[in-house]
């Protein structure tokens, strides 16, 4: 008799301001090194950039998919930083990887 049942409500997805402004702030940044790529005809950057703003969109969208590319640019970011042996760089992807964990964890079940 699952037929006679009403079909559940539609999920309200709350994104809060901290995601949001974490969002803002790694879209505007990933922005701005597009820019910058491109004056300094840095390619492999330039694509990192363009990967982390669609990442970005795509989880503002909610896409699990655009969240696990996150994730990836983040470790690329830090083979960037291993390769120049800068340790500043490292410590603040890893702040980055760990702020977008706490932030989208109590989220996950919005994410499709």
């Amino acid at each position: 008799m699952g037929y006679l049942n009403e079909p559940p409500p539609p999920i309200t997805r709350e994104r809060g301001n901290l995601l949001s402004g974490w969002l803002i702030f790694f879209g505007v940044a990933n922005a701005l090194s597009v820019v910058r790529s491109l004056e300094q005809g840095n390619f492999l950057t330039l694509a990192w950039s363009l990967f982390g703003l669609v990442c970005a969109l795509g989880v503002w969208k909610w896409y699990r998919l655009a969240l696990y590319g996150m994730f990836l640019g983040f470790m690329f970011n830090i083979a960037l930083a291993l390769d120049a042996a800068s340790i500043s760089s490292i410590l603040y992807q890893l702040v980055y990887i760990a702020l977008t964990y706490v932030l989208v964890q109590p989220k996950m079940e919005f994410f499709r």
